[in-house]
């Protein structure tokens, strides 16, 4: 990834930096951060910052900071996973890199393929089901970009892949490694939630809202051609303060009217089974 000075000196780094956030959805946010906004520094909690409770091994100088790198360690992980899924699912070696050119179009799926059994997925959501798994592949290398580029500008310390990689059990269908992704884009969802109330600067904050948006509509997506339900469900670890079964006032509509966030602790021990020897 190129560093933020030569998005900023080049002006062809910084069209292709640029119609690359645009395709995964971060045109607005990728244009502010490049014009100088997002520069300020957290101020509710004191610099240096640490949180080993709530961010344990996470580098930041400020809460902000520390929320953005939660989020880079969290992207780093999807879009490797997403990577090898990808692969799995299309014939290739697990450790191919993803093609440098994007897909066109919503479903389009480039020169990748689908080479196993859908497994249990319906005749008529194979073919966005494989679609879905290839584009946003490609968003979720989008977004792990953005961050490693936003805290770049902000002069920051940037977390790095883990040095053994990342592991998964797939399986061999699309439909059980679906069922992996589904479970790591609801972790993902509930993660940016969870991090939200911990940052200060509306504008970063603006683009983390942003990312959890897409995250979301990922998760649902996926969801349908699972065939299970899209909205929010609550799957065990922490509840929000709106949960049907705490609020003195329940909603008529539904428990799940409202998405459940889970705590960065939460989040961060339950993804280590994903990290090679973590």
């Amino acid at each position: 990834m190129n560093s933020f000075e030569e998005l900023m000196r080049s002006p062809l780094q910084r069209r292709a930096f640029l119609t690359r956030m645009t395709a995964a959805g971060l045109g607005s946010a990728a244009v502010a951060l490049l014009s100088g906004c997002g520069s300020r520094s957290g101020t509710l909690y004191p610099s240096p910052f640490t949180d080993p409770t709530n961010f344990p091994g996470i580098p930041g100088r400020n809460a902000d900071e520390t929320v953005l790198n939660y989020a880079l360690t969290l992207e780093i992980l999807e879009a490797d996973l997403y990577r090898q899924a990808l692969n799995l699912a299309s014939g290739r070696s697990v450790g191919t890199a993803l093609d440098p050119t994007l897909p066109a179009g919503p479903t389009g799926t480039g020169s990748y393929r689908l080479a196993v059994s859908p497994g249990g997925i319906a005749a008529d959501r194979v073919a966005p089901a494989f679609a879905y798994l290839v584009q946003y592949a490609y968003v979720e290398a989008a977004h792990r970009d953005f961050l490693q580029t936003a805290l770049a500008s902000l002069g920051a310390p940037v977390a790095r892949p883990n040095a053994q990689g990342y592991r998964a059990d797939f399986g061999t269908t699309l439909e059980s490694i679906l069922t992996v992704i589904y479970a790591i884009e609801e972790t993902g969802v509930r993660a940016y939630l969870g991090a939200a109330g911990f940052m200060n600067d509306p504008q970063l904050l603006t683009t983390a809202v942003a990312i959890h948006s897409t995250e979301a509509r990922h998760s649902g997506a996926v969801a349908y051609v699972l065939g299970l339900p899209v909205g929010p469900r609550y799957l065990g670890g922490d509840r929000n303060a709106l949960n049907q079964a705490q609020s003195p006032n329940p909603s008529p509509y539904g428990e799940n009217t409202f998405q459940y966030y889970l705590e960065p602790r939460t989040v961060l021990q339950a993804v280590r089974p994903f990290i090679v020897g973590a």
